[in-house]
């Protein structure tokens, strides 16, 4: 016995085409489902208009949710404003900032130590003491003056600087227990470090007789004057985090525009409108639509893919690997909209045959497979009266070949008995009522009786 099994495939083409061949129950389900949920929600919101109380409940529901939405929408607005400002002036910054033009691995830099000394007072007695020591207040003041200094305008013109981007350039720290202050100043190179400091230093004495009338006599000292590269990782540190910087305001900004974007007004609860109402009902109208069509394909799928019955001419020739002989189409009822019935079996690629064109084929199919002096027998899960038509008139084109039919092997024995006396079998099935499994028994009982299937031949159902 041969235990072979059989693998079913689904032809997606073949699923698509039996889908569209139910346009009409699609349409109708669309129908009556976009009437249903449609008609539901009208009737639905049409009561709601009609309570006051919950239409008053709504009424103070979306007065809070617009406040709401105008302060978030606000909130987000002035963020947008306050974040556009601050990209503005990183990117004015990240332009004109000579500091961070600086390569912090061959940094020019220039610095120098200037100490303060208080002088000394002689008394008349001889003895000489200290003045009070104002000394603090004194290295404050050149501190302060550098700093704030109007002489850095003058190198700021020169050197095409803008004052604010200059004094970044300029580090002045104070020790006051050592009455120092050091200046250290950065540039792109030595040269125009040493340049600036050397302004600075100009400026250091011009201040001393004003300075040195208000807090007291004093001596400058300026030592260890150094002008050279270095690195520097604190200043690629800082260049790093400006560049980051900006980078996280620009992502702020694209969050804050999105989030903005995403806000959505509360729209005007349906009940309190009778337009809203419509316009509510034609929404779930087209949902139901959706619904109603998607429900039909849906269950259209199911019955394709779990009926195991013969869906195509095809299923046969796929399924067992059995020889298409011929297939008989059906005959279509006229009916409303039948031209988009027809336009279908076009796009499928189904030509409209006649029963004695089809008969023709077949009996030439049959012709060039058999053997000579082999004889055939027709069965088959169709009625008798068809299959002894059918046997009928293949003998009148097939006079030379003995030809016999007998329905149903499976629960028939004279069917089974008068197999026996031919040599081949040929199957003749049903569309779309006959089941895959009957067929696959049919087979094995032809095959245990070492009986050959020439073929098979495939009649529409006649319900």
């Amino acid at each position: 016995m041969d235990n072979k099994i059989y693998e079913q495939e689904i032809d997606l083409r073949d699923l698509m085409f039996a889908v569209f061949k139910k346009w009409r129950l699609i349409v109708l389900f669309a129908f009556i489902f976009s009437v249903f949920l449609g008609g539901y929600k009208c009737i639905k919101e049409l009561l709601n208009q009609n309570n006051e109380e919950y239409v008053a409940e709504l009424k103070e529901q979306y007065i809070t949710d617009q406040m709401k939405y105008k302060q978030s929408k606000k909130g987000y607005e002035s963020d947008i404003e306050s974040i556009n400002a601050s990209i503005t002036n990183q990117e004015e910054y990240k332009e004109k900032s000579v500091l961070l033009k600086v390569d912090p691995y061959n940094k020019g830099t220039a610095s120098v130590d200037v100490f303060v000394k208080m002088s000394e007072i002689p008394e008349n007695s001889g003895i000489t003491v200290t003045s009070v020591d104002y000394a603090d207040g004194v290295v404050k003041a050149y501190a302060s003056a550098i700093q704030q200094g109007g002489f850095l305008e003058d190198i700021s013109r020169e050197m095409g600087i803008e004052l604010i981007y200059l004094k970044e350039l300029i580090t002045v720290t104070t020790d006051y227990d050592s009455n120092m202050l050091n200046v250290s100043v950065t540039y792109t190179d030595k040269e125009g470090a040493g340049k600036i400091l050397d302004v600075i230093l100009k400026n250091l004495k011009s201040m001393y007789p004003d300075i040195q009338e208000h807090l007291g006599q004093h001596n400058l000292s300026i030592m260890n004057q150094n002008v050279g590269l270095m690195t520097d990782q604190t200043l690629a540190d800082y260049q790093k985090l400006k560049v980051e910087d900006l980078t996280a305001t620009n992502k702020k900004l694209e969050d804050t525009e999105k989030a903005l974007k995403g806000l959505e007004e509360p729209a005007e609860p349906v009940a309190l409108s009778r337009m809203s109402i419509i316009k509510e009902g034609v929404k779930y109208g087209i949902l139901g639509c959706f619904v109603g069509a998607f429900l039909v394909v849906f269950c259209v799928c199911i019955a394709y893919v779990m009926n195991g019955k013969i869906n195509t001419d095809e299923d046969l020739k796929n399924r067992f690997g059995l020889k298409h002989l011929g297939g008989f189409a059906q005959t279509r009822v006229k009916r409303a909209l039948s031209g988009i019935d027809m336009w279908l079996d076009r796009l499928e690629g189904r030509e409209i045959i006649s029963n004695e064109t089809i008969v023709d084929i077949i009996s030439a199919n049959i012709l060039g497979m058999i053997n000579k002096g082999e004889s055939i027998f027709l069965t088959g899960m169709v009625e008798e009266a068809r299959l002894a038509d059918l046997t009928e008139k293949l003998q009148q084109r097939l006079s030379e070949i003995k030809l016999g039919f007998g329905i149903d092997i499976l629960h028939s024995a004279v069917s089974l008995r008068n197999l026996q006396q031919y040599d081949t079998v040929i199957f003749v099935e049903l569309r779309k009522q006959t089941k895959l499994r009957e067929i696959e028994k049919e087979i094995e009982l032809v095959r245990n009786m070492k009986k050959e299937v020439l073929g098979y031949i495939v009649m529409h159902s006649s319900k």
